[in-house]
């Protein structure tokens, strides 16, 4: 029996992710797509945005990040945002070069959605094992994973999400939308 083993820095990647996502609860999934060098943040809204609240949250999003990186003499490469809904829920995508972007930049995109949306972002159950409590230890995880998505050598796309209490992160293979193996 053949089995494919993953080159270090993926499974690196791999568990940086889930560090990611379960410091931060209040992101719904995040997408690494090194081959355009971006990441996408995904939040979801516990309520159904008409379009005059879409545009709102866009429009404020996009100044929140201009506004952030002009105070650092930056520019983004890429700012994207888009909404979607289904019935009852409003997700929210944004999509950001991971030249410019960092850990920073990624509390006060959290800090904005958690005071706009209050009760009605929703934020994944705390995990059963408990995260790193040292803030210090915390603050570089989080810089090492937005560093891990930078690096050259990734050549795969990952798609990291919380169901329940579990973090699962999935490998895109190249091909459009197709998934490997997932990997928790």
């Amino acid at each position: 029996m053949h089995t494919t083993r993953l080159p270090h820095e993926n499974a690196d990647t791999v568990s940086l992710i889930c560090a990611l996502l379960v410091r931060f609860p209040e992101i719904a999934s995040v997408r690494s797509m090194p081959n355009d060098g971006s990441v996408r943040f995904t939040f979801v809204v516990s309520q159904k945005l008409d379009r005059v609240a879409k545009a709102s949250i866009i429009g404020s999003i996009k100044d929140h990040v201009e506004s952030f990186l002009h105070l650092g003499d930056d520019s983004a490469r890429t700012v994207a945002l888009e909404c979607e809904t289904d019935k009852a829920m409003t997700f929210v995508h944004v999509t950001r070069d991971l030249e410019t972007f960092s850990k920073d930049e990624l509390i006060m995109l959290v800090n904005v959605f958690a005071d706009r949306f209050n009760d009605t972002l929703v934020r994944n159950p705390a995990a059963e094992e408990p995260f790193e409590e040292d803030p210090m230890v915390q603050e570089e995880l989080i810089d090492c994973a937005i560093d891990s998505m930078r690096d050259p050598r990734q050549s795969k796309s990952l798609v990291g999400f919380r169901e329940e209490k579990r973090v699962l992160v999935y490998f895109l293979k190249s091909q459009k939308k197709a998934k490997a193996s997932g990997r928790s």
